[in-house]
């Protein structure tokens, strides 16, 4: 019987390391991207259990510290030059849609005429086939 809960011990430490290296990787990698650090973010993504981060004291130590000291995101001129013309060309399209729906006010109001001829040449015809 030693031997099984020897073994059962052995794969609950290999599983708990693994876990711990895989939430460590995770906390890491959201520090690189600049995403924010949070207990929840943490177990969401590492897919691991709330106590678990809130229990384990090397976890715990390194969301709070990276709470603390949050990964500033640098922009140079040229991120900010990629920045402006995406957003200029976003402008570009979005007057275009203007127009066009400025224009498409112009067609409603003419397929409403159109409507009340068609309603005036029916009544014509009526009155045309009556005699």
């Amino acid at each position: 019987m030693n031997r099984k809960t020897d073994k059962v011990v052995k794969l609950a430490k290999e599983k708990a390391k693994l876990t711990k290296e895989k939430t460590i990787g995770t906390i890491e990698e959201m520090y690189r991207n600049g995403e924010n650090i949070t207990f929840y973010s943490v177990y969401k993504k590492a897919d691991v259990s709330k106590s678990y981060v809130y229990s384990n004291p090397v976890i715990r130590g390194m969301i709070e510290k990276y709470r603390k000291n949050p990964i500033k995101k640098v922009q140079n001129k040229d991120s900010k030059d990629v920045i402006i013309e995406t957003q200029k060309k976003e402008i570009k399209k979005l007057k275009l849609k203007i127009k066009e729906l400025e224009e498409s006010e112009n067609y409603k109001e003419k397929y409403q005429q159109a409507l009340k001829e068609i309603d005036q040449l029916k009544e014509q015809l009526k009155v045309a086939y009556k005699y």
